[in-house]
């Protein structure tokens, strides 16, 4: 081979694994696609088997005018189930409407579970109001309602989100700090780890935003929101949760169920997982990673069971990156811009519509 062939066969064999190992990096370096975009602060989606997508709207200061609940259709989101459920005005009970929804889920027996607090950010909720409600996500009829009484959901507790694992539902209480359980079977229902330390914003850790910033309101009163991030593991062995600004934690779900356990003897089970930024969301899989909303990076990281952590994503468009799902290889996140907020933002809400919702592939 003469040596100008060498290097021109040598060159154009660079050429090609520099463009093989491009085409493989990319591939690997997963990219935002929107699936769904709002005219509403939307912070939960959930996913059905034929992929139907379903969002939820908390009613936030100022953001009252939504229908706290909307299926995704061709034209945009519409009102779901498209009844009373959707028809709450301010000055109503919202016993039998949907207030201030707060997640959505949809679990292995195919309905659409909402956590709604009862009342919009800020107000009191009357009795009742605050519930967890399951629609048929065809007909959009109600399959079940369960309301909670005061030794469940004390004044001043506010349920935030759920998981559901066989007849278990597990809601955390992000206004007090709390656990509680509800058995779809005997229909009972437990509060556990009722203000524990555990499960209560750290005095000295900051809800933050991007690059670290702290949130507050004009006045400079700062979020104390209590547990927030819940999750079950596959096996359904532990709970993990945390508030959003951490750390995250585990419990085994069978001492949590333990009746005969007192308080301070299911606290000293609490096992730390990991410090963790101030988080909007979470998710995990059958392998036991744990999947986090960063705000701070506005990225989603991934927890893994040996402790090590990695940035699977980073895009400035995750505004305020909330609530994630995991379906058939894809992670949704919305991005609800929720550090824009009044509450959040020095009294100034410069949140923007539309608001979206993303996915990205999921590369395990």
């Amino acid at each position: 081979m003469q040596r100008r062939e060498f290097i021109v066969g040598g060159v154009a064999a660079m050429c090609m694994a520099k463009s093989a190992i491009a085409a493989a990096d990319a591939l690997l370096k997963p990219g935002l696609e929107v699936v769904a975009t709002s005219p509403w602060l939307a912070n939960g989606i959930a996913v059905s088997s034929n992929d139907d997508y379903f969002l939820n709207f908390p009613r936030l200061q100022g953001h009252i005018a939504s229908p706290a609940l909307a299926r995704v259709t061709k034209s945009g989101p519409v009102p779901f189930p498209g009844n009373q459920w959707n028809k709450w005005q301010p000055g109503e009970d919202g016993l039998n409407s949907l207030v201030n929804v707060n997640a959505c889920h949809i679990f292995a027996d195919n309905l659409l579970w909402v956590v709604d607090q009862g009342a919009p950010q800020g107000e009191k909720a009357a009795k009742g109001a605050a519930k967890l409600v399951a629609f048929d996500i065809h007909s959009g009829e109600q399959q079940q309602l369960i309301r909670f009484d005061e030794q469940a959901l004390p004044q001043g507790g506010a349920p935030n989100d759920l998981r559901i694992h066989q007849h278990f539902i597990y809601v955390t209480d992000s206004g007090l700090g709390g656990i509680i359980i509800h058995d779809l079977q005997n229909g009972r229902t437990l509060r556990r780890l009722s203000k524990s330390t555990l499960l209560r914003k750290p005095d000295d850790l900051d809800q933050k935003g991007f690059r670290g910033r702290v949130l507050q309101d004009k006045s400079g009163t700062r979020p104390a929101v209590h547990s927030d991030v819940i999750e079950v593991s596959a096996d359904g062995m532990w709970l993990y949760f945390a508030t959003p600004t951490g750390p995250l934690y585990r419990v085994s779900t069978s001492a949590l169920r333990d009746a005969s356990l007192d308080d301070p003897t299911l606290e000293r089970q609490i096992q730390k997982v990991a410090d963790i930024p101030s988080t909007g969301g979470s998710a995990i899989d059958a392998l036991g990673n744990i999947y986090l909303s960063n705000v701070e990076n506005r990225s989603v990281d991934v927890l893994r069971p040996d402790g090590k952590k990695e940035v699977l994503i980073q895009d400035d468009r995750l505004l305020s990156p909330d609530a994630l799902v995991i379906d058939k290889g894809w992670v949704y996140v919305p991005a609800p811009q929720m550090e824009l907020t009044s509450s959040n933002n020095g009294g100034k809400d410069a949140t923007k519509a539309p608001w979206m919702i993303y996915r990205f592939r999921l590369h395990v």
